[in-house]
């Protein structure tokens, strides 16, 4: 396990202290420093928080994810953020102390990522989280997925959230059978909750998961 620490050249020089952008990816680091994992065919997949620097990457991993596969909320065309809004979106992620943006890359490629946030910032509900996750079709089956979902699952209970949700299609079965290992119980159903350009309609199955001190974070 590698954490990465950033430096600020110019005020060092000048009183010791980082600048603005540093402490933000500073702060980041903190929050999850990056990990490396082996995966099923002997690759190396490194875990890390998405930084400001990614914005051009990860503008194309969604448009690409949204591609592979109609699992997805958006079509690819839909995919009309610039690099200058997905850096402002970066930027969000960052400030938010109880939020993690997490990415995995298979020689410096973004093969998936995962994030989880506060459903809303009320006290009445703070406790409760929201969840997702995406992998490039290229790397499914090499265990990217269960890796992203372990790390942000821990990242969740050390930081206070207590209950995580997510929505996933009906048909998506890979998805949920991952989800199940991991703990997470179906608790309700959307019905026709996507409607595809075939005029096809699939369901949303909505699950939880209660995380407390004895939570398995290892599937």
């Amino acid at each position: 396990m590698r954490s990465i620490y950033y430096y600020c050249i110019y005020n060092a020089s000048k009183r010791g202290k980082t600048c603005i952008a540093c402490r933000a990816q500073w702060r980041l680091s903190m929050i999850y420093a990056e990990k490396e994992y082996p995966l099923k065919d002997n690759r190396i997949c490194t875990l890390r928080s998405a930084a400001i620097s990614d914005a051009a990457a990860m503008v194309e991993f969604l448009r690409i994810s949204n591609e592979e596969t109609y699992f997805m909320l958006r079509y690819p065309e839909e995919i009309t953020l610039t690099e200058d809004e997905e850096t402002t979106i970066l930027k969000n992620w960052q400030e938010q102390p109880n939020k993690l943006l997490l990415l995995a890359l298979i020689n410096d490629e973004i093969a998936g990522s995962c994030g989880i946030a506060p459903i809303a910032a009320h006290l009445k509900t703070k406790h409760r989280g929201s969840f997702g996750i995406s992998v490039k079709q290229k790397f499914w089956g090499l265990g990217v997925g269960s890796l992203l979902v372990r790390e942000i699952l821990s990242f969740a209970k050390k930081s206070g959230i207590e209950q995580v949700e997510l929505g996933v299609y009906s048909d998506n079965l890979r998805a949920q059978k991952l989800y199940e290992r991991f703990g997470f119980i179906e608790w309700g159903r959307l019905p026709d909750a996507y409607k595809l350009k075939d005029g096809s309609y699939r369901d949303e199955i909505n699950m939880v998961l209660h995380l407390n001190n004895d939570s398995l974070i290892e599937p």
